[in-house]
């Protein structure tokens, strides 16, 4: 009865053995899977920020060129009115002359 006792003893005791491994193996386990979530994790971020900083870099080109479109565009729009305000300055001139003349009667 000795014997049956002490092997029983011995297999609880091996047991009891097993399940302290298996849950040390479970955290090792568990804490390399944090690990690499956290290495995925920020890899992602990584990844994100990335694409983020060339989206902006990109709307930032187009709209640097944009604005350099509608500058130019300005520009021209501006030489254009300067040009038909100087076209028309003479004629301005010489009808501003002709109402001044004819009001003081020396037409």
């Amino acid at each position: 009865m000795q014997d049956v006792l002490q092997k029983i003893k011995a297999a609880e005791t091996q047991a009891e053995q097993m399940v302290q491994a298996a849950k040390a193996d479970v955290a090792r386990r568990l804490e390399k899977v944090e690990l690499e979530s956290k290495a995925l994790l920020q890899s992602a971020v990584s990844l994100a920020q990335h694409k983020a900083e060339s989206i902006i870099e990109q709307g930032t080109a187009s709209a640097q060129a944009k604005a350099h479109e509608v500058a130019l565009q300005s520009d021209a729009e501006c030489t254009r009115i300067r040009q038909q305000a100087s076209a028309r300055l003479s004629a301005a001139v010489k009808l501003i002359r002709e109402r001044v003349m004819t009001r003081d009667g020396r037409s």
